[in-house]
């Protein structure tokens, strides 16, 4: 039986949380708070409770307060001076008004979206272990409790590696370890999953489920994907403009949901299938989805489907507008790799290996693969940030070093980008071809016409990657390179940015987005580039590709669960839920 079976017949037989029998560990009373300077609460009379062992995933939109209530209850954010905070946090029912950050850390650790933003030692043992150091502890037992928390957190071996010697998943599993080491009650983690890949995913939220079983530690997790989350919880709240405004199980959400799409999240494919076809109970599981299809439905033959263009409709070259990709001047493709390779200075193995493919103007290409795959590497040469150790990259036939002025490239961090003191100059940077005219309907498109007078970096982060996007279309590149552009968006943000793209594209723009988003890739992309240990794993449509479990498996990937769904109705291959839609009827009673 796996971790996930397990922890969902313990969680069956708990009570809800608040009952009279039982002292919640963490409750926040009727909580308001308000920043220096704002003229509105950022959290409003926010009344939310945790027991000891319990799992609570906390969803919401960007902006919404969620961030602010993790400070408030880790000691950040006192109200004083001209901050203001009311209300009551309670630990095990006493308040934690006067309790320092030091001690609430002791009992409430707090892993944050960006691992390097609390890790500072230099190497993997000395991170793991400053925080018993810092308490004076005996140099054996740190040494001993320190072997104990990197073995439990997967870095067992990894003692001497230096912190940016790690991967991206590997250094959330030291900040993780960090904070562990300390033996908190409550690990609080802010969106902690965003930048792994899906295998990454599942083995960091096995890890979680093991030490709520086996060490009793509850766990308060934000995050917005609750479409891969949610197997691994019972219980849901949701925030909207610094209120919850649900908290209850998790399956009766997707009722609660209907007609509340703006709040932000990101809704497993079953649900959304369920809602599209009428299905009377929504549900994230698959088996619970087909037999509804299968009692409420009614199939239409798979012939007949395949006739009217539905599953399988990616299976041409044909992009879903149905104008395909446009080769480069002299009928050549826009990008072509002949065999290239890269190997880093002072290393002796190729991160690259004989990497071939072409890119087509007017097309999504999808780059996917594993954590350590080669994807940002590839990304930096197309980029012009280095140069290939063998083989060729061209751009429209000729050598790419003089096609720079022609790509735009959107790093993982795009913060880092932003350099202007207001959107409107943002856009309008060193950029003499781009009217005012143009700068205004540009605005338009990109929904930040409200925020044009605004400092970037104050903006929502998804309103600062729209920012990004916009200054690079304002230079109308021919190809535009995207390092992971979904990384910690809501639904909203990620439907906008998938516009944007798609508008990018349809007038002529080439997209290569490196993605671990399966879902998106499946209704935004025309290709997939899927890489493994620095070659192409496969390359062609993106049905053939993500229809294929064996290649996903090898790539590190999930199969959409359309795609199961689709096996177990006997229907022709799916990955979207439009596909499934064209094979099946909607359902002849609807729901309630």
């Amino acid at each position: 039986m796996s971790i996930v079976e397990k922890r969902n017949q313990e969680m069956q037989q708990m009570h809800h949380p608040c009952t009279a029998e039982r002292r919640p560990m963490l409750e926040l009373r009727d909580v308001s708070f308000r920043y220096k300077g704002r003229h509105s609460d950022t959290l409003r009379h926010v009344g939310l409770s945790l027991e000891s062992g319990e799992m609570l995933l906390l969803a919401g939109r960007s902006g919404c307060g969620k961030s602010t209530l993790i400070k408030v209850i880790s000691g950040l954010v006192s109200g004083e001076g001209q901050e203001r905070r009311e209300g009551t946090v309670l630990w095990n029912g006493e308040d934690m008004a006067d309790w320092p950050p030091e001690k609430i850390g002791l009992l409430a650790g707090t892993v944050y979206q960006t691992p390097d933003d609390q890790l500072f030692a230099m190497t993997v043992e000395d991170e793991a272990g400053f925080a018993l150091e810092n308490q004076g502890e005996a140099p054996e037992a740190v040494h001993d409790q320190v072997e104990e928390i990197l073995g439990l957190t997967g870095l067992a071996g990894l003692e001497k590696r230096g912190i940016h010697q790690l991967s991206g998943g590997q250094r959330q599993r030291m900040a993780l370890a960090s904070v562990l080491i300390g033996k908190p009650r409550l690990l609080i983690l802010d969106e902690p999953v965003s930048q792994m890949d899906p295998r990454g995913v599942q083995d960091f939220m096995e890890l979680l489920l093991r030490l709520n079983r086996e060490e009793g530690i509850a766990i308060l997790m934000i995050e917005h994907r609750v479409n891969e989350l949610a197997c691994y919880f019972h219980r849901l709240a949701i925030m909207r403009e610094g209120r919850i405004v649900y908290d209850g199980p998790l399956q009766a959400a997707w009722a609660f949901l209907t007609g509340r799409e703006n709040l932000g999240l990101r809704e497993p494919q079953c649900v959304k299938l369920g809602r599209v076809l009428g299905l009377p109970e929504l549900s994230s599981d698959v088996a619970q989805t087909v037999l509804q299809i299968k009692t409420y439905c009614r199939p239409v033959p798979a012939v007949e489907a395949e006739r009217s263009g539905g599953a399988g409709k990616h299976q041409s070259s044909s992009r879903p507008g149905g104008k395909t990709g446009e080769t480069g001047r002299n009928g050549r493709p826009l990008v072509e790799a002949e065999k290239v390779c890269f190997r880093y200075p002072g290393t002796t193995e190729d991160v690259l290996k004989e990497v071939s493919f072409s890119l087509n103007a007017g097309e999504i290409i999808a780059l996917m693969g594993c954590n350590g795959a080669g994807k940002s590497t590839l990304l930096n040469l197309l980029g012009g940030l280095t140069g290939p150790s063998a083989g060729r990259l061209l751009f429209e036939g000729g050598p790419l070093a003089r096609q720079r002025g022609s790509t735009g490239y959107l790093l993982q961090e795009p913060d880092l980008m932003l350099l202007a003191g207001t959107v409107w100059e943002e856009l309008k940077w060193k950029n003499d071809t781009l009217t005012d005219a143009e700068a205004e309907a540009l605005l338009q498109r990109l929904h930040l016409e409200p925020c044009r007078d605004d400092f970037p970096l104050a903006l929502s982060k998804g309103q600062r990657l729209r920012t990004v996007l916009g200054s690079f279309f304002a230079w109308r590149p021919k190809l535009l390179l995207l390092d992971e552009p979904t990384t910690g968006q809501d639904e909203a943000s990620l439907q906008e940015i998938a516009a944007l793209l798609s508008h990018y594209r349809d007038h002529g723009g080439t997209v290569l987005l490196c993605t671990h988003d399966v879902e998106l890739a499946s209704c935004l992309a025309d290709h997939v580039l899927l890489l493994n240990q620095g070659r192409v794993l496969a390359y062609g449509t993106v049905f053939d590709v993500l229809s294929r479990r064996d290649l996903l498996a090898a790539g590190g990937l999930v199969a959409p669960p359309v795609l199961a769904v689709s096996g177990a109705l006997g229907i022709p291959p799916c990955i979207t839920v439009e596909e499934v839609c064209h094979c099946v009827g909607p359902a002849t009673l609807g729901r309630n």
